[in-house]
């Protein structure tokens, strides 16, 4: 055989420095990009939920902002898909029996939310919503889904976390609590809908596609309930800011409550579609953490030795929840390859 040239051969293998350095390279690349998604998305949950919480202290009307809020979001969704697309993503008729539901759990989330934040802290809010795990398993269950024991036993440190964080850390309501494990409840039926929707032989839409009609929907649903439950409190509640002139700074905190309630939601769709799912399931609760690290921060209060324990904990154990998670899918999914195999 031929001798080949050892300049084909320095060309052919590239030298292990050079392998060394790109893998480098790569993983810089790979953490300064976490970084990002994490800083932009801290910055508009942040901004959001100022805003949120200065609109809900002008006036208790929770579902006035969701409205606000939805509305914008359909808004600009809708504005999204036409420049990129060049149409509205209308959902097709035999999508409503899954959208519909989605929507409910979704906007009913948000109202929850924004309720909750409107009787405590915003930090406190945020280290109730890092239960949500807890809440996954327990609708998971009521639907007939089982769990393993390494999935369950990371509800431990993830309720213990949120315990020793919330001791001493800020103002606590009972009502207040009641609404953000409410609001658990309805975000954690979202992943099931969302199951439904991606598995519909008739489902076309992208993630843009989905969140405008999903904001649609509720805008429809949210206008029968505001007219229930707060239609009586609006025009008073306006009176009374109009009267002691804070009526535009209501109007204007609304309103960028509402825009970058929509930058949080694109951003984090966008941040689904570039990561890994084992990505975006580290960076979530790392989100969480910094969350509850800024709003205590922001909003003044106590945040301690424990507290700082109580987030690393709590932190940590929702990492090894979607790990746990992962590793139970894997293992359910082996038996059934093997039977199509056979």
């Amino acid at each position: 055989a031929a001798a080949v040239p050892s300049a084909a051969v320095a060309n052919a293998a590239p030298a292990p420095g050079k392998e060394v350095t790109a893998t480098a390279s790569s993983g810089h690349a790979a953490a300064v990009a976490m970084a990002g998604w994490i800083a932009l998305l801290v910055s508009t949950q942040m901004v959001m939920l100022i805003y949120t919480k200065r609109c809900t202290e002008r006036a208790p009307l929770p579902l006035v902002l969701c409205v606000a809020q939805f509305l914008t979001s359909a808004a600009l969704s809708g504005a999204a898909s036409v420049l990129t697309v060049g149409r509205l993503p209308w959902m097709p008729r035999a999508l409503w029996q899954v959208i519909v539901p989605l929507s409910v759990v979704w906007t009913a989330g948000f109202v929850l939310f924004n309720a909750s934040a409107s009787r405590m802290s915003p930090a406190v809010v945020s280290l109730v919503r890092c239960m949500e795990p807890l809440a996954t398993v327990c609708v998971g269950r009521a639907l007939g889904d089982r769990y393993s024991w390494r999935v369950l036993a990371t509800l431990l440190p993830i309720c213990g976390g949120v315990a020793l964080a919330s001791f001493r850390g800020g103002s606590l309501s009972a009502v207040g609590i009641c609404l953000a494990l409410l609001s658990n409840l309805s975000f954690c039926g979202r992943p099931f809908f969302t199951q439904q929707l991606k598995q519909h032989p008739e489902n076309k839409l992208d993630d843009l596609g989905v969140f405008f009609n999903v904001t649609c929907v509720a805008v429809v649903l949210l206008q029968l309930v505001l007219l229930l439950l707060e239609g009586a409190e609006i025009l008073p509640q306006m009176q009374r800011l109009s009267d002691a002139g804070d009526l535009w700074y209501y109007t204007a905190d609304m309103l960028l409550s509402s825009v970058f309630f929509f930058l949080y939601q694109f951003i984090q769709l966008l941040v689904m579609s570039k990561l890994t799912p084992l990505a975006f399931s580290v960076l979530t609760p790392v989100v969480k953490a910094f969350m509850i690290v800024a709003c205590s921060l922001y909003f003044g209060d106590p945040f301690g030795v424990l507290s700082a324990l109580g987030v690393i904990v709590s932190t940590g154990g929702g990492y090894l929840f979607t790990l746990a998670r992962s590793a139970d899918g894997k293992n359910t999914a082996k038996p059934e390859v093997a039977k199509k195999e056979d």
